[in-house]
């Protein structure tokens, strides 16, 4: 057979194996390798083979999404009026593998208090910086920390913007019981 005969075939049969290719049928679960291997054979410029071919293998591995969970603690639990109370929102990320980006939380102020301090938040060592925002409807926010003696309705916004693999961090905020 001549190589270009040869050669004719296999393109034949490459757009064959490519016409029969379709769409994923179903998701690829975590923790999945897909390998693909790709192979070469050559020859020469007066169309002799040569016996010299070789693959190649590429591996990836799909990781699991982030697992964003939160937590709410208030120190202390119980207060007078006129005493102060500390709220405490932690984020943890529950995944090993990747990391959690542009983490956003918002949290109206309780009833019967008014707004005392944001405390200094701390990122857990995942690399992130937190912003704070606040606003009086949920759906508008001042690019700034909220106000000492803002009463409700109020909304505080927090975003974190990366939160690395089995990483937490939290962000607090201090106010005054009515």
């Amino acid at each position: 057979m001549s190589t270009m005969r040869r050669l004719a075939a296999w393109v034949v049969v490459a757009a064959w194996l490519a016409s029969r290719a379709g769409p994923a049928s179903a998701m690829v679960a975590d923790g999945t390798m897909i390998t693909n291997v790709a192979c070469i054979t050559y020859m020469s410029s007066i169309g002799m083979g040569f016996s010299v071919s070789f693959c190649m293998t590429s591996t990836a591995l799909i990781l699991p999404p982030p697992c964003i969970t939160a937590q709410k603690i208030v120190t202390p639990s119980l207060q007078a009026s006129g005493g102060l109370m500390t709220f405490r929102i932690w984020v943890i990320n529950c995944s090993c593998f990747s990391s959690a980006f542009n983490i956003t939380m918002t949290d109206r102020l309780p009833d019967n208090v008014t707004m005392g301090t944001n405390q200094a938040p701390w990122n857990g060592g995942s690399g992130g910086s937190w912003y704070a925002a606040s606003g009086s409807n949920n759906t508008t926010w001042a690019v700034n920390p909220p106000l000492v003696g803002q009463g409700v309705p109020y909304y505080l916004r927090y975003v974190l913007d990366q939160l690395g693999p089995c990483r937490s961090a939290f962000a607090s905020f201090t106010v005054s019981v009515l």
